[in-house]
């Protein structure tokens, strides 16, 4: 986390003291009693050190907070670092870290301590529960003389954004159709569309476009040669993300958006890995860029291939909530354009309206190969019978997986949170020692010294 300008102020916390001197100055007045003067000398003394010892702090204390990865997924490990600098001839006997970050489960806020000259470390671990994006600070430090009557406040204002992004599973019962569409891969059947798998050459025909024809082989036969390319037996992916609100079901984790998120996540890192493009669609909601309240706003991903595209896509289902309202018939019917030959069609939906399968008939009827993976919304803690959309699916022909709340998924990749190994340096010899760090993981949203 960058350093930005750090504002210091020190104020009295102790209101009632002009109050007190002026009671013993007016007692001074009115019964002379060198108890009085004594009281007033006394009270000075200790008042005037607490405000040397406060500028002290003020002056010289220094707090540092370091994050290094600016994304993580939903299951990773978050950890800051933290230096505590007292560069006073005086100790801090107490500095409180007071945290303003908005990611759920995890608190930077702790109470540490410095002796004279010293420098401590210490780091602070959340376990990443949640997708989305969030914000690392503001934060500040607190502090105060023994006696608490002057406060020193350092304020960091500087934040830093986090994106979480969703957790990629393994999905082994699902079978996608294969469809047919002009890509990377090779086949025996000729396209006369332009792929990245060139098969040969031919003779230059009328209408061939300039970027078809191949100039080395041009070069050699002095006459215009055109290149030809091959049908790439598997299909585009295109996913479409019912995010529409009034069909959603559950809370938090447990609920039908989040499964769909998931899965569109895991669909989409299958589909790129079987070097297939993949594209997704999401009509929902997003928090603008300086926050506030969620606006509608449709997600729309087109299909391409690479590892790249997986970010994009990743970005996008951490970035979209469930709201507003786009039916999956209106969604369906929007797409329909952008649905050509050859293209696998992945919906994701809890709806139990039958009224949105129409929107599967015009697609399949131009050769989409569309497949229906139904978060049973009665699972979720909802309602309605998936039984019947599921018979009607099947009377269609087209494939059908039902998503039930509890359904295993396993990571792509573990997060377990780990002990690390600490650094001990030992008294007298200066030694370094690792010392066994299995105890040290810290407690989700914790911390501890170093």
């Amino acid at each position: 986390m960058s350093e930005g300008q750090v504002s210091v102020t020190m104020d009295p916390r102790a209101r009632w003291l002009p109050a007190a001197a002026l009671v013993l100055l007016l007692l001074q007045a009115v019964v002379p009693n060198r108890v009085w003067i004594g009281l007033l000398v006394l009270g000075a003394g200790v008042v005037g050190g607490a405000y040397l010892w406060a500028r002290q702090m003020a002056a010289h204390l220094e707090v540092k907070r370091e994050q290094h990865y600016g994304w993580a997924h939903v299951g990773d490990l978050l950890e800051e670092r933290f230096t505590l600098t007292n560069r006073s001839f005086l100790p801090a006997v107490w500095v409180e870290i007071d945290d303003h970050s908005d990611l759920p489960g995890y608190s930077a806020r702790t109470v540490r301590g410095a002796e004279s000259g010293q420098a401590i470390t210490w780091r602070t671990e959340g376990v990443c529960r949640q997708r989305g994006l969030f914000t690392l600070g503001p934060w500040r430090a607190r502090t105060a003389d023994p006696l608490g009557l002057f406060e020193v406040v350092l304020d960091h204002p500087e934040t830093q954004s986090i994106l979480v992004y969703p957790p990629i599973v393994h999905l082994p019962e699902l079978r996608l159709p294969r469809g047919a569409v002009t890509g990377a891969g090779r086949s025996s059947r000729a396209t006369p569309h332009v792929t990245a798998s060139a098969a040969g050459v031919r003779d230059y025909a009328p209408g061939d476009a300039v970027n078809r024809i191949h100039w080395a082989s041009t070069a050699r036969r002095d006459v215009l040669m055109a290149k030809t390319f091959d049908l790439e037996p598997s299909g585009n992916l295109w996913i479409v993300l019912d995010m529409d609100s009034a069909v959603q079901a559950g809370e938090g984790e447990n609920s039908t958006e989040e499964y769909g998120v998931i899965l569109a996540a895991s669909l989409s890192n299958r589909a790129l890995e079987e070097n297939r493009a993949a594209g997704l669609v999401a009509y929902g909601t997003a928090v603008p860029a300086g926050g506030g309240e969620p606006e509608p706003m449709p997600t729309l991903v087109m299909p391409r291939k690479g590892r790249a595209q997986q970010w994009l896509i990743l970005r996008a289902l951490a970035l979209v909530r469930a709201g507003g309202r786009w039916p999956l018939q209106r969604v369906l019917a929007e797409m329909d354009r952008n649905l050509g030959r050859g293209t696998i069609l992945a919906v994701i939906t809890p709806s139990l309206d039958p009224s949105w399968v129409s929107g599967l008939l015009s697609p399949m009827r131009r050769g989409v190969a569309p497949t229906v993976l139904l978060l049973d919304p009665a699972t979720f803690g909802g309602e309605g019978d998936a039984a019947p959309l599921i018979a009607l699916l099947a009377d269609l022909g087209v494939p059908a997986e039902r998503i039930v709340e509890g359904m295993p998924f396993r990571p792509v990749v573990e997060h377990k949170p780990r002990g690390r190994p600490e650094l001990k340096v030992l008294p007298g010899t200066g030694r370094v020692i690792v010392v066994d760090g299995k105890d040290s993981g810290a407690v989700p949203g914790g911390s501890h010294a170093r």
